[in-house]
């Protein structure tokens, strides 16, 4: 049963599994986990039961105080369920009579696993009338295999953050790689890989190692990432640095790129640092305004139209006089409108405007 939650921990299609097999190790008619809110309900359940979980069966269970006391049972401690002094009145109150009766939930066990932002996820294990109620011996088999159900939340929610920020990653519109203290590539994203593949790329790949396109500039990046993944005595000293790639500027081939280098995570071995990672942001020197700047220009500052698309021909390097041509405005009008985006922006002068217009490039959107 415990190999079963932790194959759910790593899995979530699993926990059906696993409910299903403490139904089964407990011989009981039914047994689910269920996230209650104060406005919704949802269940990983041994038996499908759309109407159970309907929006009419949803209301009649948060109705019930039933809801609000599962809400008051300790985080892993388990407990006899319904938790109700006058089973009497209970047994006559509509969500036993509608809902749970009709499908043989007449005793149980429960127990709270999470409870998060206003919500709780209860596990709960019941028996039919004709059944035993529940004893000692099985509240006491249950309270073993709780702290490995916690466990497996735990390491379940851990994951869930970890794929989702590969996710953020794999969509950031600048190169990301993350390497080792030999500069071999443990992942990537989408971004990194273009930029590998260009043809004009100073960075290219050798034995899964990343090499610049001359050797004092992969000297110089080794030095980085070394710096950045050594471990001395216990201690991770590394901050990393910058470097832009090719350093020599008679490459003019080449596209040029900034390489910032950075500590990432610790690898540990037995609860002891073992290694460091770095993570390589690469972003191009000069690229082009990308495609929605206007737009986001427009949102983020109020601009008009017309203003935004003469600020995105500043920002892009243009003089005001060619930034009017290319708006199909005159000088006159030009500087018009150059004073009311100084207004909605709080700048001065046209250096400081494109500064500040360059430092606020979406992240999101890829070329």
């Amino acid at each position: 049963m415990v190999g079963k939650v932790y194959e759910a921990a790593y899995d979530q299609e699993r926990w059906f599994d696993a409910v299903t097999g403490l139904r089964d190790l407990f011989g009981g008619s039914r047994s689910c986990i269920v996230r209650i809110s104060p406005q919704t309900l949802d269940a990983v359940a041994s038996d499908l039961d759309p109407e159970l979980i309907s929006q009419k069966g949803v209301e009649a269970l948060l109705r019930d105080p039933l809801a609000g006391a599962s809400a008051g049972l300790p985080l892993g401690t388990v407990s006899h369920w319904p938790p109700t002094s006058d089973e009497t009145e209970y047994r006559r109150r509509e969500l036993w009579q509608d809902w749970l009766r009709p499908r043989d939930m007449y005793r149980g066990l429960a127990c709270n696993l999470l409870a998060s932002n206003g919500a709780h996820w209860l596990l709960d294990i019941n028996r039919g009338v004709r059944q035993e109620a529940f004893g000692g011996h099985e509240i006491e088999l249950l309270q073993k295999i709780v702290p490995h159900m916690l466990r497996a939340g735990q390491i379940g929610r851990q994951l869930e953050k970890t794929s989702a920020l590969a996710s953020a990653f794999s969509h950031l519109p600048f190169g990301v790689f993350l390497v080792n203290g030999h500069q071999q590539i443990a992942q990537m994203n989408e971004a990194a890989e273009a930029m590998l593949a260009r043809p004009d790329s100073p960075l290219t790949l050798s034995e899964g190692t990343i090499v610049a396109a001359n050797a004092r500039d992969t000297q110089e990046l080794q030095r980085l990432v070394i710096d950045t993944c050594s471990l001395r005595d216990g201690v991770m000293p590394g901050t990393g640095g910058t470097l832009l790639v090719p350093s020599d500027r008679q490459r003019s081939d080449l596209a040029r790129l900034v390489l910032s280098v950075a500590p990432f995570i610790d690898a540990r071995a037995y609860g002891l640092a073992s290694e460091r990672c770095a993570v390589i942001m690469v972003t191009e020197v000069a690229r082009r305004i990308p495609d929605g700047f206007e737009m986001h220009l427009r949102e983020l500052f109020g601009l008009t139209p017309a203003e935004a698309r003469l600020a995105t021909a500043l920002a892009s390097g243009r003089s005001l006089k060619e930034a009017a041509a290319t708006s199909n405005i005159t000088v006159k009008t030009g500087r018009t409108y150059l004073e009311r985006i100084f207004s909605k922006t709080r700048t001065r002068q046209q250096s400081e405007l494109v500064a500040l217009l360059k430092s606020t490039e979406p992240l999101s959107g890829r070329r």
